[in-house]
């Protein structure tokens, strides 16, 4: 795939415990801010005919799902057209923009179970077990910053955190968007800090225009390339 850093693969394949492989941007390893893209889940989404379960047996199933969903523009996508908008404070970002930005971060999904529908919800051991996988691939690719979709998680960091007796911490932002507060906080692996942010799950409804404040007050965009071709231009939005 022409947009992905293959250089971890065979560490990933190392680990029996990841099912699939998780999506590195082409650019990630010279990012000025090693920075993860953390998604929920995944579902069936055609239980008739198995759909997911027969990309997903697969370790690249993630990436081509990925790569379908982020890199063709034209895709209306939620879960990467709302972050995209939010990052760049537009309604519609430029395509230069859309790409640098998927090909400077590792997106990865937390649960690392393919869940039967999407009316089905992660139980807290299978949030439980996705961090801890988490834990190791931050060390593997030196991650500095997590950009989390949804907030369920949060609770489940901090029990994996203390089984693996890890410092962490974690708290609500003072401000909400409608009901949903944002958690922010820190976890310590491998003696670097990791600093975590947790918004709303992008795929449903998601107010970018607030969102993006906090993710930029929260987090760095410095891995972000810059000049004006990848700059936020408050004439798109």
């Amino acid at each position: 795939m022409e947009y992905l850093d293959l250089s971890y693969d065979v560490q990933f394949a190392s680990r029996p415990s990841l099912p699939w492989l998780p999506w590195v941007g082409k650019d990630f390893a010279h990012s000025a801010v090693k920075t993860m893209v953390l998604g929920e889940s995944v579902y069936e989404w055609n239980p008739a005919k198995g759909s997911a379960g027969k990309l997903f047996a697969e370790p690249s199933g993630l990436r081509v799902l990925h790569r379908s969903c982020s890199m063709d523009f034209k895709r209306e996508s939620k879960y990467v057209r709302n972050i995209e908008r939010a990052i760049f404070q537009a309604t519609r970002p430029k395509p230069e923009q859309k790409s640098r930005f998927w090909t400077s971060v590792v997106y990865h999904d937390l649960v690392l179970d393919l869940l039967a529908s999407r009316r089905h919800r992660p139980k807290p051991e299978q949030f439980n077990d996705g961090w801890r996988e988490v834990f190791d691939l931050w060390g593997i690719l030196g991650i500095e910053q997590c950009l989390v979709y949804g907030v369920q998680s949060a609770d489940e960091l901090k029990v994996a955190c203390e089984a693996r007796g890890l410092p962490c911490t974690v708290k609500k932002l003072k401000t909400k968007v409608g009901q949903c507060a944002p958690r922010y906080g820190t976890v310590t692996v491998n003696g670097r800090e990791v600093r975590l942010l947790f918004v709303r799950h992008p795929s449903r409804c998601f107010s970018w225009r607030k969102w993006g404040p906090i993710i930029r007050g929260q987090l760095s965009v410095d891995f972000l390339a810059t000049g004006p071709a990848l700059a936020v231009s408050a004439s798109s939005a």
